[in-house]
């Protein structure tokens, strides 16, 4: 089993009082009432995707750089979303 790190952006949704949580490498956005919520949400999906990626045998792409993520989205927080492959 192999563990994978994404960097993530977490953004306010101020209309709906929620979170949403991006992770741009893979085209993953969830959201949730709570930091906690969106952070489980998201953390579910990359799990459900690499779970599907291993069954089809399919490549993901590579997670960017912590730095880089958090270089373009200074405005947002950006955190790291874990899953086991």
């Amino acid at each position: 089993m192999k563990e994978l790190v994404y960097p993530a952006v977490l953004y306010k949704d101020k209309e709906n009082d929620a979170f949403t949580i991006a992770i741009h490498d893979l085209g993953i956005v969830t959201e949730g009432k709570t930091v906690e919520d969106a952070f489980v949400n998201a953390r579910d999906h990359l799990t459900a995707m690499f779970e599907c990626a291993v069954k089809l045998d399919c490549e993901i792409d590579a997670p960017s750089p912590f730095i880089k993520i958090w270089k373009e989205n200074k405005e947002n927080i950006v955190i790291l979303v874990d899953a086991l492959a």
